[in-house]
């Protein structure tokens, strides 16, 4: 920060007479915020005002005997402006990063959650469509599909005995089903979609 003892340094580097160093501090403040400006920094003013702060400190952290190295601390200043602009820039692409990331998390939820609430409704208009055909033909394809992968055969092969079909016989049976829930499953389509 600005304190008064680095202000006189700073103005004293500018110029060894007070009023003129006075109005090189404004000079080189405009400079600065017409750089910034031109940068398309949203704060040039803040900006500057930091640019200004670091020649400050960097003046005042050299020892008075070194302070000449730094001969002309207008074009200290503009070295300064342009780490700051790039630091600004880094810190915006930064930014955009977190919020791109953000937003793509967001995209993923967003289908994740339309994707829940499908299949919701869709087990929804699978269970009114159950309601809907007989009762056996209900527990026939429930006990149809329940079957693991591994158990598959051997629970179905179990199903046509305990009905007392063949196994062709019962997928038969479980392709008519399937079918005549499809259409079940088409007219509440129909019907949802004229609501």
């Amino acid at each position: 920060m600005r304190g008064g003892n680095s202000l006189d340094i700073l103005l004293h580097a500018l110029h060894p007479d007070r009023e003129q160093a006075s109005h090189a501090y404004e000079a080189l403040r405009s400079r600065l915020i017409r750089f910034f400006a031109w940068n398309q920094i949203e704060t040039p003013e803040e900006l500057a005002d930091e640019a200004l702060d670091r020649l400050m400190q960097r003046l005042s952290s050299t020892a008075a005997d070194r302070r000449a190295e730094i001969l002309e601390p207008v074009k200290y200043a503009a070295g300064i402006a342009r780490h700051l602009v790039q630091e600004h820039q880094r810190q915006i692409q930064r930014k955009r990063a977190v919020l791109e990331s953000l937003m793509e998390r967001r995209k993923s939820l967003d289908a994740a959650e339309r994707e829940r609430k499908e299949e919701l409704e869709m087990l929804s208009a699978l269970e009114q469509s159950m309601q809907q055909i007989p009762i056996e033909n209900r527990l026939l394809i429930e006990r149809y599909y329940s079957a693991e992968c591994r158990n598959q055969i051997q629970q179905r092969q179990q199903l046509a005995e305990d009905l007392g079909i063949s196994i062709n016989a019962l997928r038969n049976r479980a392709l008519r089903i399937r079918m005549e829930l499809r259409d079940q499953l088409r007219q509440l389509e129909a019907k949802n979609d004229s609501l």
